[in-house]
């Protein structure tokens, strides 16, 4: 009886003080007890699975989906992102093709109604506004059907030719998304992760840029096909990576400081040049593109003030060796010494300096960390996704772009200006940068070391953050091994890192990405009907040519015209995308065509086979044009 008194007057007490009853007070210790679980299965999570469920829930127990659902509310216009998701299904559900083509090339945008806004994605752990999501599905699944329904129910005033020109046209004015991998030492390695998670969620875009240590895992990644990168990434930890001593025979303190008093670096670079040899071969820029259809870009420097930094892709330096490229963007200046490029013969294979004259180049991440401006020159790129792990530079960037659920939140209601409260550190962080570039550059000017105060200058001034920016965590205890080989533990570590880094970004990365994705998807699918699809037409006119005129057709075959046999051309973009340019000038030898079987001898019937209906004689008539072919005039070839 006396506890149940003290029990009933202590509840009593706290009735009066926060208003609720027993039971009221027991399911909110109880809910606070959850989120607390939640909260620790998201710190610890080892997989997506685990991240995404236990994200999931919190968002439902917070009451986030709540706000999801809510369109009305939220920094965006939901009036204009609703009429054009209804335009999209309305021309969806009627087969419009028409329609559809109009709306994929006038309707689609990344920030449409302002849904790139970033304070839509600090109110949930996952995902964002329901209507910005049914809007990418509705466009994403408006693209598949017309390039799904066109294969049958094409007007007749709309060719393939004219549908294929319409969706590049679309991916031309939507634009392309580039994945940036920072410099950072031994820190980079955390950019494996970054990758694996954006690879197993079907979102790495196809142009990805490193610089320094973001130059080793970029070529890679870029040198590897979608069905040889899972084995890489699970090997990749456990790989040969003593880039700075030997293995067997570690340098002692003393080792390096008397190599860098002697020859003016820390370690030497051989050891770097034979780790990326091992891992890449002789492969140049333009073959690894051939064979993966990546691009991949390497930013290196000059140690110059008055040579410009270069971005190396296959546009570019399609014969330069990747591992060339690699070794001179990681010469840190102390820490390696400068590098040549080399490049491969394409008739030989002999390796030969890039340049007459004997040039060298240093780490690019000094001049060039992230290029921006040069990708969205060359390949049309205007969303970038960055993975920043320079010490040096994050921790001065904002972390305040998605809901941190280790930060105490007040729900949906929350502030938006969720940074306010750092706004002086990065007020002080300004002023001393400025001032640091003012002291540099009245250095500069009075001749007091030039050449130093440029590269710092440079150092300072650059941008270092994207449209997306992911920051894994680097742990200060990890610093002294900046400078030495990663283990596996430590590999494996910080390749963690950058998937946690990275899960809490996926979902504006799908959001920004996906409609992209589907437009690549689209054109290489449209670009195929058109070419193959029209090889059979031509081939089919010469049988019947042949059939009804054979003095005629002997004429035609001694001197045909090269749009007629070499099958039509395909419209190019304008980002210097090999695999995009008109078919006639396609370097692949699939042996589909007649040009290439007439040029190479082969007899083989490689085209899908006729039809039942065909009789045998066709089908003898059809060899035999093919057999022939090696005679025909190729306007020259």
């Amino acid at each position: 009886p006396l506890s149940k008194i003290i029990r009933g007057t202590n509840n009593l007490i706290l009735s009066l003080r926060d208003g609720l009853t027993e039971s009221e007070r027991e399911k909110r210790r109880l809910t606070a007890e959850r989120k607390a679980i939640l909260r620790a299965r998201i710190q610890n999570a080892r997989t997506m699975h685990e991240w995404d469920s236990a994200a999931r829930e919190l968002d439902h127990i917070e009451g986030n989906d709540e706000w999801k659902a809510d369109s009305t509310t939220g920094d965006y216009n939901p009036d204009v992102i609703e009429m054009h998701m209804r335009e999209l299904d309305e021309a969806r559900t009627n087969c419009d093709i028409r329609a559809m083509l109009h709306l994929v090339r006038t309707a689609l945008s990344r920030d449409l109604g302002n849904m790139g806004s970033i304070d839509l994605y600090r109110h949930s752990y996952v995902g964002t506004k329901r209507l910005i999501e049914r809007y990418v599905d509705s466009a994403v699944s408006t693209i598949e059907a017309l390039v799904e329904k066109s294969a049958y129910a094409l007007p007749l005033d709309i060719g393939n030719k004219s549908l294929l020109e319409g969706v590049l046209y679309a991916r031309q004015s939507f634009g392309r998304s580039a994945l940036l991998l920072s410099g950072g030492a031994t820190f980079g390695m955390a950019h494996i992760g970054v990758l694996k998670a954006m690879f197993e969620a079907k979102m790495l875009p196809r142009i990805i840029s490193g610089a320094s240590a973001g130059s080793i895992v970029c070529s890679v990644m870029c040198c590897r096909t979608d069905d040889e990168i899972p084995a890489v990434l699970h090997g990749f930890p456990h790989g040969d990576l003593a880039v700075f001593d030997d293995e067997t025979n570690e340098d002692s303190v003393a080792d390096h400081i008397r190599r860098l008093l002697t020859e003016g670096s820390w370690s030497d670079i051989k050891r770097l040049i034979r780790v990326m040899r091992g891992m890449l071969g002789d492969i140049t820029f333009q073959e690894a593109y051939n064979r993966t259809r990546r691009i991949c870009n390497i930013c290196v420097s000059s140690p110059s003030i008055y040579e410009l930094p270069r971005l190396l892709n296959y546009v570019t330096a399609p014969n330069v060796m990747i591992w060339s490229a690699v070794a001179a963007s990681c010469s840190v200046p102390l820490v390696f010494n400068a590098a040549s490029l080399l490049v491969k013969d394409p008739a030989t294979g002999e390796h030969m300096p890039w340049n007459p004259t004997p040039e060298r180049w240093i780490d690019g991440s000094v001049d060039n960390d992230l290029p921006m401006t040069r990708l969205a020159e060359m390949f049309n790129v205007n969303h970038f996704i960055v993975s920043q792990v320079n010490p040096h530079v994050v921790p001065f960037l904002s972390k305040d772009d998605f809901l941190d659920p280790n930060k105490k939140s007040t729900g949906p209601q929350q502030s938006q200006s969720v940074g306010d409260s750092s706004d002086w550190v990065q007020t002080l962080t300004t002023l001393a940068k400025d001032e640091a570039l003012h002291r540099l550059h009245f250095l500069t000017e009075l001749g007091i070391l030039p050449n130093l105060c440029t590269k710092l200058r440079s150092v300072l001034s650059q941008r270092y953050s994207g449209d997306i920016t992911i920051l894994p965590e680097i742990s200060p205890h990890d610093l002294p091994r900046i400078l030495k080989n990663p283990t596996p533990d430590f590999m494996m570590r910080h390749c963690l890192v950058g998937e946690k880094a990275t899960w809490p970004k996926l979902s504006r990365i799908r959001d920004r990405c996906a409609i992209e994705l589907a437009l690549d998807r689209a054109v290489h699918a449209l670009r195929t009907r058109v070419v193959f699809s029209k090889s059979q037409v031509d081939l089919r006119r010469l049988v019947t040519a042949a059939d009804t005129a054979a003095p005629a057709v002997t004429g035609a075959l001694a001197t045909p015209s090269r749009k007629t046999v070499s099958g039509p051309s395909v419209p190019a973009d304008d980002d210097c995308d090999a695999d995009e340019e008109p078919y006639r000038r396609r370097r692949r030898g699939s042996g589909s065509s007649i040009q290439l079987m007439a040029r190479r001898g082969m007899l083989h019937y490689e085209d899908p086979p006729p039809s039942e209906d065909d009789s045998e004689k066709e089908e003898k008539r059809v060899l035999s044009v093919r057999r022939g072919a090696r005679g025909l005039h190729l306007g020259g070839s």
